[in-house]
């Protein structure tokens, strides 16, 4: 189960939150559209890709592992090397990527498979939830950028809860 989105340039995806103090976003953008929830009461959540839906599992309440599964079957997973650290190791269909903050005090994330830059995820401004995806690549997997976006929005809640 996997979707690309193909594109001539970079493209932009507007990340919209649902609601007022929601984490939960609506993208829309020329090469996808979806939506992400983070649930309130834990690390875990979904996301829909083009009308595809896929679950965010966390495995163990202390573990930096998580999960995208689709239908039972785990499509791709990330894991967070360290608690000190924002950045994961994302294992996805097309091979390994990182995905790591620009610099340690940014809310902006670039999605790396070596030394390609395939996305960066940001807000459009340092006091908003409102942000956007910058697809850099002509091929990549839809549902993993997608998830990599859960993953920033997850990192966003955690540094908006801790003041």
């Amino acid at each position: 189960m996997s979707s690309t989105i193909s594109n001539q340039t970079s493209t932009i995806i507007q990340c919209l939150p649902q609601g007022i103090c929601s984490w939960n976003y609506s993208l829309m953008g020329d090469v996808l559209n979806g939506q992400t929830a983070l649930r309130s009461s834990s690390e875990q959540g979904s996301i829909v890709v083009d009308g595809v839906v896929f679950a965010v599992k966390k495995q163990g309440v202390f573990s930096g592992h998580w999960t995208l599964e689709h239908e039972g079957t785990e499509v791709a997973s990330a894991q967070k090397p360290s608690v000190f650290w924002q950045n994961f190791d994302i294992d996805a269909p097309g091979g390994p990527l990182l995905l790591a903050p620009d610099t340690p005090f940014t809310r902006c994330y670039t999605l790396r498979r070596g030394e390609e830059s395939i996305a960066t995820m940001r807000p459009n401004h340092p006091l908003t939830r409102r942000g956007k995806i910058e697809i850099l690549t002509s091929e990549c997997d839809a549902p993993t950028v997608v998830f990599s976006f859960w993953l920033v929005a997850l990192i966003w809640r955690r540094l908006a809860q801790s003041g």
